[in-house]
């Protein structure tokens, strides 16, 4: 039998803000450090992605339905990491206006 698991438990990349919280009080987190942890994350979806594609290619398997829920899962984590980078462009360009 096939378990449906929820897609917010699958693509969280960023921290809640209890979690962040939490985070902060256990030791002491850089917003570097969190940013590279989480284009880590996103990098992994997408070589983990690459990594299926290429044995489904090769016949080492044949469950497409894993490979798209990869698939879509490294798209979307994607998406969201360069909706966030358009965002902070904005908001840098936005700061660098009202300083003229």
């Amino acid at each position: 039998m096939f378990r449906i698991e929820g897609i917010s438990d699958n693509l969280r990349l960023l921290p809640t803000a209890g979690e962040a919280k939490k985070l902060n009080e256990d030791k002491q987190v850089s917003f570097t450090e969190l940013l590279k942890e989480k284009l880590n994350e996103v990098n992994e979806l997408k070589i983990t992605a690459d990594r299926m594609t290429e044995d489904f290619i090769l016949g080492r398997t044949d469950n497409i339905h894993q490979i798209m829920i990869a698939t879509e899962k490294a798209k979307l984590a994607l998406d969201l990491t360069v909706a966030i980078q358009n965002k902070v462009v904005s908001a840098y360009n936005e700061i660098m206006r009202m300083q003229i």
